[in-house]
């Protein structure tokens, strides 16, 4: 088909034809690389979205609310005795109960059938006892003064296959049935699991002459602990210290310590009411006496053989109103009161701000938790979790969670509103018992991640044994009772300071490079460095982190003064460089050019020999001799900590001073002055201006001192070897080169007729880049900012390796932080483990997926709107 413009002929100038139709090979293949580009592109958007999706459907669970399933009643038959103490096994196939008169009840769970009976020794003489939380270990008070201390729980063993009656093995999986003292249960591993219930007690140990009334006891590092209160209003504490005989293999117990006598110390009348709870500590460091009208005594008894009084207290200060349950959580830290306003709330011990009791501690209401319109009657801490099951007076029974202070579910257990007097939780968190008047009945628990709510994870949360309530992330630890924390603001306050750092290194770094490389730099002097700049991406970030914090971070430790020093020389030598190069005549600095690049690298080591020169007056003058112990508060004042920040605010106000009046100044008066005349003008008014800079930003800082403002312990405090100055230097040269060629490529796509018509019109080439080339090309600078800071968000090892890996909260530079990616990346492999946990770190890397989305997007908004008005432009 030929071109009709062409004439009537049809031809062309040249007398030959142009096809106008493209082959269909063409058309094909463009149709073609058409639909793969936008199904990559599509493909591409799903599978970001599906790894979105997938994060959601991990995490989504952590905040699915906690159910029981319909109640189902155990058939409990008569009872001779009260019950006084009810616990289940950790499979929930069996409980028993402790009545008054001694006797031990082994039931089944499924039909409340009496498998076993025990009694307990010297029943008749037994006044009080005392129940483990987490173990099996128990103690029990006699009239007598004695007391015996033993354990009671379940013992497992597994049946051989060959020797089990048919009965078990007709046995579905998961299926229990009675066998000889206990229930045996076929395990999904297709075993025979027999468990039974053992009591073991000790010998009697003699404490005091009257009856025991109150005791408990403890098992920790300082071996067995135990606290009574006899009939006398005498408390007694002692350490059981055991001796074994090698040649006989008996063991021989002794009791040390002393006793405090409440009468004789003020602290009860003779015949006044007894304390109606006695509590032990986990450590066994502290004794909790508590009345019934919410009077609350702590002794201090670190030392047996010393106890005193070390608080007291009110935990129900309102009028006529009274405690009516009390127990430990799990760990025996925190003290949990019931009361007869139905008010559950928990108390512990932190740090006493008035410094006014002798171990320096004191009992602070940390957690009030939701409670109910009726008296407290039951409260029963779990033996695994801060899970807290509570029992009222109308009838109701509640579960909570403690840290996270959620109140998990409220039931009516007795349609009849009759109080409930004992609940118990299965070792495993799933099975929930309720005692009332006789009538026991199940609950099937479903309460999979009670630790997470909103509150736990994005708000402050009072930890047990901290002063008030922070955001703090330790997800695991040693010991069975350790309080998960899960709060994920350290975490992403840690990768917002990461990110900050390295960009308030390497973003300026990377677009000077760029501005010089596309407006000043020879183009075949560019076509060599550019490249060697992007095989700085090539690095592993592994390599990096590793030369961070074998090698940078302690050559760093020993050079502070000098690498601070350092901060502000070499800027000044690359300065006072580019002012001295103006004083060469015309000609020398024309047949010098070629050299004018390798001779700017001349300032680095010249600034870092100034600064090893300075260093020793800076530290003796500006830090007290000391720049450690002044960074930790210990010596001088805060001036010159205030100079970090206002060094570059006091270089800016004066470079603007010259922009706006000095530079008009010397285009009005320079104009008959020669070459060299105005150089060195140029360059006095440079070393005024560093002067004045300096000047500025010292008086300012000792203004702000002056009126009582430290900049230590906010931006700049303790020195930490792995630090925040580290991770910012090296993940700073991380994100220069994506920085730097995305940022060069925008600069060089800058029209060169825009050049040409600048410098024409007389600009000079720093003009010419500041006002011409770099406004168009902003949208790109934009653009390699946030790709920049992508790449610094989801870094990990550089910070995992040079931080510390510390989950603290504070803006210090000389102190490390955990980023979200860096804790996913150390914790995941042991978080299998837990689920909660498991999920905690899938939901952090959805948090770090949608703070990327949203950096992007705001980057990609901004983007758009500045290439709009380069458009204009």
């Amino acid at each position: 088909m030929t071109d009709k413009r062409q004439g009537k002929g049809g031809g062309s100038f040249s007398g030959r034809t142009r096809a106008r139709a493209p082959k269909r090979s063409v058309l094909v293949a463009d149709k073609v690389a058409r639909w793969v580009i936008a199904l990559g592109g599509i493909g591409s958007i799903v599978a970001v979205s599906l790894v979105g999706l997938f994060l959601l459907y991990v995490v989504i669970p952590l905040f699915v609310p906690s159910e029981v399933d319909e109640a189902r009643s155990l058939d409990t038959g008569s009872t001779p005795a009260r019950v006084e103490h009810v616990a289940i096994n950790e499979h929930g196939t069996m409980t028993w109960a402790l009545h008054r008169d001694g006797s031990i009840y082994v039931r089944r769970l499924t039909d409340g059938r009496v498998i076993r009976r025990l009694e307990v020794p010297d029943a008749r003489g037994m006044t009080c006892w005392t129940f483990g939380i987490s173990d099996d270990r128990c103690a029990f008070g006699y009239a007598d003064g004695s007391v015996r201390l033993g354990r009671l729980g379940f013992g497992t063993r597994f049946i051989d296959p060959d020797e089990a009656p048919a009965e078990l093995l007709d046995l579905e999986i998961g299926q229990s049935a009675p066998f000889r003292d206990g229930v045996a249960q076929r395990t999904p591993e297709d075993q025979f699991r027999y468990q039974f219930l053992e009591l073991e007690l000790e010998e009697p140990l003699a404490l005091t002459e009257r009856p025991i009334v109150r005791i408990d006891q403890t098992t920790g590092n300082r071996g067995t602990v135990m606290a009574a209160l006899d009939a006398a209003g005498l408390v007694h504490v002692r350490q059981v210290r055991e001796r074994r005989n090698l040649l006989t293999g008996e063991t021989t117990r002794t009791l040390v310590g002393e006793s405090v006598d409440l009468v004789a110390a003020g602290l009860l009348t003779d015949g006044g009411i007894q304390p109606a709870h006695l509590l032990l500590t986990g450590l066994g460091d502290n004794v909790y006496l508590a009345w019934s009208d919410g009077r609350l005594l702590r002794l201090d008894t670190r030392d047996p053989r010393d106890p005193s009084v070390a608080e007291e207290l009110d935990v129900v200060p309102e009028s006529g109103h009274t405690i009516t349950a009390l127990t430990w959580q799990i760990g025996r830290a925190s003290l949990v009161v019931g009361d007869d306003m139905g008010r559950v709330r928990v108390w512990f011990r932190v740090a006493d701000p008035d410094d006014e009791t002798p171990d320096g501690l004191a009992l602070a209401l940390a957690h009030d938790l939701a409670g109910h319109d009726a008296m407290a009657t039951a409260l029963t801490p779990s033996a695994r979790t801060r899970m807290l099951a509570a029992g009222f007076a109308d009838g109701a029974m509640a579960l909570y969670h403690v840290t996270s202070d959620q109140r998990l579910v409220l039931h009516r257990v007795d349609e009849a509103g009759e109080p409930v007097e004992h609940v118990a939780i299965s070792p495993r968190d799933d099975i929930l018992l309720t005692l009332s008047r006789g009538t026991a009945k199940i609950w099937d628990v479903e309460a999979p991640h009670p630790e997470t709510n909103w509150k736990s994870l994005m708000g402050r949360v009072w930890y047990e044994g901290y002063s008030e309530p922070t955001y703090v992330w330790q997800s695991s630890a040693a010991t069975d009772s350790f309080e998960p924390k899960y709060s994920l603001v350290p975490l992403i306050f840690g990768t917002l300071k990461a990110t900050l750092y390295s960009l308030l290194f390497g973003l300026p770094l990377a677009w000077a490079a760029a501005i010089y490389s596309s407006e000043f730099l020879h183009p075949r002097a560019k076509a060599k460095i550019k490249p060697v700049i992007e095989l700085m991406a090539s690095l592993p970030s592994v390599v990096l982190g590793f030369l961070a914090a074998l090698v940078f971070a302690p050559f760093l430790e020993k050079l502070v003064p000098e690498t601070l020093t350092a901060f502000v020389t070499v800027p000044f030598c690359f300065l006072l460089g580019a002012h001295l190069w103006q004083l060469l005549p015309k000609e020398k600095a024309l047949h010098w050019s070629r050299f004018k690049f390798p001779l700017m690298f001349v300032g680095l080591p010249a600034g870092l020999v100034l600064a090893g020169a300075l260093a020793p007056g800076v530290e003796g003058t500006l830090f007290a001799g000391d720049i450690v112990a002044w960074l930790d508060g210990q010596i001088g004042t805060g001036t010159v900590g205030w100079m970090f920040i206002l060094l570059p605010l006091s270089g800016l106000a004066v470079f603007l001073f010259n922009a706006t009046t000095v530079d008009n100044w010397l285009r009005r008066s320079g104009r008959d002055w020669s070459r060299f005349g105005f150089a060195l003008t140029d360059l006095g008014r440079f070393l005024v201006s560093a002067v004045a800079t300096l000047a500025v930003a010292w008086l300012a800082s000792w203004v702000l001192t002056s009126a009582g403002l430290d900049p230590r312990g906010s931006y700049v405090d303790t020195y930490v070897q792995r630090n925040a100055l580290v991770v910012g230097v090296v993940m700073g040269f991380a994100i220069i080169p994506i920085i730097y060629t995305i940022s060069e490529d925008a600069l060089s796509a800058v029209p060169d007729h825009l050049r040409a018509a600048s410098l024409g019109a007389g600009a000079t080439p720093w003009q010419t880049a500041i006002r011409v080339i770099i406004p168009p090309a902003v949208s790109g600078l934009f653009s390699a900012m946030m790709i920049g800071l992508g790449r610094a968000v989801g870094e990990t090892m550089i910070v995992l390796m040079a931080a510390g890996n510390t989950p603290v909260m504070e803006w210090n530079i000389f102190n490390g932080f955990r980023t979200l990616s860096a804790n996913i990346a150390v914790e995941l492999p042991e978080a299998v483990q837990n689920s909660t946990h498991y999920r905690t770190l899938f939901l952090a890397a959805l948090t770090l997926f949608v703070l990327t989305f949203i950096l992007n997007t705001a980057a990609e908004t901004v983007r758009i709107h500045f290439r709009k008005k380069s458009m204009e432009l």
